[in-house]
């Protein structure tokens, strides 16, 4: 008895003073394919940390919260992981309606976020003047940059002039919708419908209806991975003619890229397992190595630069003082699978790191997601359908 008794105690002096940091994220739910990606790529990251050491002399903890991407369940679940788990920093975030409700306890509590999702708007107005709020993710103005430069490429090249908008009626696919419409008109397009959905009612047949009406050449769409299948199966069935169809999700159902429904399907990601860069090619071997397959979700890799930076800057303070983090985590200049992260201003946050120049743009050819834009990146040619 003795024995386990002074075992327990070492261990609770062992632990004792380890910096823990939360991680919120959909492990459940609409958005889980996105967080159980991007899960893995917090274990790998831990795994890396700890065997170089930890963090400022111990090893790094990870407490992960689900929000299941329900604000309902996420404003408890962050408030628990802040007050009874007291974690000294907050990562994750995936969802945009779960961050804007987060914005409040965020405030409140004062509390450190590294967070790798959440692109709309709403959630920049929320954090804009929370100082310890650093994000990852592009904004989707800076997603949309990306695939209006994009579409330009298709009004040359393949005389694209008619855009359908399909959109989620949240905050990811709702926010800033007449500001993408404007947009479209400005680049010469004509925007023959701007129809929205509920994610996840699978009830594609009246918007289908529409853009059939509507004769568009792209049909552009933004939601959620539980949309891409239901719509898909939609437009074949009622035989929807198009050019393109060119969706946003944050992630994609998995096997997807199996069904022959995603035939020729574009989308954007912040990152493909084929980019060439040599901190890609080191994340891929890892995570192969770890988990046995290759994932070609970006929100793995995210998850997984955004502990390695958070802890790096942890290290370079010296401490868990949040001032002092967050000076050295402004100061980061770090190769990563995306291109070399930064952080600067963004058009209301002080720290932001990703931005338009990270995108590239794919297609599903051949059970897999093939990348086909820009031209440096390109491994194989656009299939345009019309």
């Amino acid at each position: 008895m003795k024995t386990l008794l002074l075992t327990g105690m070492l261990l609770a002096v062992s632990g004792a003073g380890a910096v823990k940091v939360g991680v919120l994220l959909p492990l459940s739910g609409g958005g889980s394919v996105s967080g159980q990606a991007a899960k893995n790529g917090y274990d790998l990251a831990l795994d890396e940390i700890n065997k170089a050491g930890g963090v400022l002399g111990k090893p790094l903890e990870l407490v992960y919260g689900d929000d299941a991407s329900s604000p309902a369940k996420a404003v408890p679940e962050f408030v628990k992981l802040v007050t009874v788990d007291k974690v000294d920093f907050m990562a994750g975030g995936v969802s945009s309606a779960v961050s804007v409700a987060l914005s409040g306890p965020a405030k409140q509590y004062n509390t450190f976020m590294a967070w790798i999702g959440a692109a709309a708007t709403p959630v920049e107005d929320a954090f804009a003047d929370h100082k310890y709020f650093f994000h990852y993710h592009p904004w989707s103005y800076y997603n949309f940059e990306a695939i209006l430069g994009f579409f330009k490429t298709l009004k040359v090249k393949e005389g694209a002039k008619n855009i359908a908008i399909a959109y989620e009626d949240g905050p990811f696919g709702s926010a800033g919708i007449d500001a993408t419409v404007d947009a479209f008109k400005k680049a010469g397009f004509n925007v023959v419908l701007a129809e929205k959905f509920k994610t996840g009612s699978g009830n594609f047949g009246p918007l289908v209806s529409k853009a059939k009406a509507a004769k568009p050449d792209i049909l552009y769409w933004v939601g959620y991975d539980t949309d891409a299948l239901p719509l898909a199966t939609e437009i074949k069935q009622q035989n929807l003619k198009l050019g393109l169809i060119y969706g946003t999700p944050p992630s994609w159902p998995v096997g997807f890229e199996k069904n022959p429904l995603s035939n020729d399907i574009a989308g954007l990601s912040l990152w493909l397992p084929t980019s060439p860069n040599r901190e890609s090619r080191l994340f891929v071997n890892a995570y192969k190595k770890k988990f046995g397959n290759v994932t070609e979700e970006y929100f793995a890799p995210l998850a997984y630069v955004n502990l390695k930076s958070l802890a790096a800057a942890i290290n370079k303070a010296g401490s868990v003082d949040k001032d002092a983090v967050a000076a050295e985590l402004a100061k980061t200049n770090m190769r990563s699978p995306f291109g070399t992260l930064t952080f600067s201003k963004s058009l209301k946050t002080q720290y932001q790191g990703f931005k338009a120049g990270n995108w590239l743009h794919f297609q599903f050819l051949d059970d897999a997601r093939v990348p086909v834009y820009p031209v440096k990146f390109a491994k194989k040619a656009l299939v345009w359908n019309k």
